[in-house]
């Protein structure tokens, strides 16, 4: 379960915003943001992490980046990262579907890249099988 919709364009500006491990966990959607995942002793000190999430949210706001505390399924705290252009660009629609959206589509390109990749490594292994004949034949004529 992911905490944080983090578009592609605002991920490197948030992760130069988060303070250690617990802010990064905070970014990338491992940590929750309600604080509902802490426990022991970081339960007890919940206030200081509050603080944290706190200050996270003001350093990514002062970074120009949008960010809007929203309800996710079952009621839990769902964070949306994007930035200011990606917003605009929305007009009224909710900011959890548009970046869903954009994160959707990101991760389509990315895996239409990686079949092109594949594509472009079998033709490069089928070509050098092709010409393999022809080099051994180069390579005893010497």
């Amino acid at each position: 379960m992911s905490y944080t919709l983090l578009t592609p364009k605002a991920r490197d500006t948030a992760l130069c915003c988060a303070r250690g491990y617990y802010q990064e966990g905070l970014i990338w959607g491992q940590k929750s943001w309600a604080g509902s995942d802490l426990k022991g002793a970081a339960a007890r000190s919940g206030g200081s992490y509050a603080a944290s999430r706190e200050a996270l949210v003001a350093r990514l706001q002062s970074a120009a980046l949008y960010v809007e505390r929203t309800k996710g399924p079952r009621g839990i705290t769902l964070m949306v990262i994007m930035t200011a252009g990606e917003r605009k660009r929305a007009k009224d629609r909710p900011a959890a579907e548009v970046a869903s959206g954009i994160i959707e589509r990101a991760e389509k390109a990315r895996e239409r890249a990686a079949v092109k990749a594949a594509r472009e490594k079998a033709r490069a292994a089928r070509q050098l099988a092709e010409d393999l004949p022809t080099l051994d034949m180069l390579a005893h004529a010497r």
